[in-house]
């Protein structure tokens, strides 16, 4: 009997000992769920607003570091991508700004700092200048015919942007494809724009944003002889 009163004993503790630690596990596990937590989220990206016409930003940070509270289960698929960093740029004219950084949390979870919170934004005046249009011609026309003269307008183009961009212009460039082509061959092409390096450049706005380019071919061994080049 003793023995038996000894094994129910052992049982009931160990019983009261289980359902203690399954209380706490999920008393514990409750808890975690519902305590806020802090965490920082890098790499948000970062734009500006209200920028004056006839300005252009020049210079700023690409991201920013955000700070964020919430419940655990408000991060869940919480991406950069989903998050706001701004600059407001109301007032500011040509030149270089400190500007505090702002942003805007996801409904559920608080914003509690910025890194860094302010920037430096350089800011010019938009200029125009007007650069000479190249031609370069790629590919091989159809067999049997050859390239006679050719003609595009505008010869060049207006460039509008910041001056420290703009300098960086070296060539523009209209690009031809003259593969499998012949008699005439007209088409509209966007000029591409080139640094010093050979290195392709954007950020700057060009006028007209097409150039027509107006190819004559000829029969190979006709161009010489005033052969009609239209003859197929």
């Amino acid at each position: 009997m003793a023995r038996f009163l000894s094994s129910q004993n052992i049982s009931r503790i160990l019983a009261v000992f289980l359902a203690v630690v399954l209380w706490l596990f999920v008393t514990g596990d409750n808890i975690t769920r519902t305590t806020p937590v802090r965490k920082i989220i890098t790499g948000i990206p970062l734009s500006y607003e209200n920028l004056q016409p006839g300005l252009a930003v020049v210079k700023m940070p690409q991201t920013v570091d955000m700070t964020l509270e919430g419940l655990p289960g408000d991060f869940d698929e919480l991406l950069a991508s989903d998050l706001e960093a701004y600059l407001d740029l109301t007032g500011l004219g040509a030149g270089t700004h400190q500007v505090q950084v702002r942003g805007r949390a996801p409904r559920g979870l608080a914003l509690i700092s910025l890194a860094p919170r302010q920037v430096e934004v350089v800011i010019e005046e938009i200029t125009t200048e007007l650069f000479p249009v190249e031609l370069e011609f790629t590919g091989e026309p159809a067999p049997g015919w050859i390239k006679e003269d050719h003609s595009y307008h505008p010869l060049q183009v207006r460039l509008e942007g910041p001056p420290s961009v703009l300098e960086q212009v070296a060539r523009v460039v209209v690009k031809v494809d003259l593969s499998g082509r012949h008699n005439l061959f007209e088409t509209e092409i966007a000029p591409l724009l080139y640094n010093a390096l050979g290195e392709e450049m954007s950020g700057v706005k060009v006028a007209p944003q097409k150039v027509t380019v107006t190819v004559h071919f000829a029969r190979a061994g006709d161009e010489a002889g005033g052969g009609d080049a239209s003859f197929p």
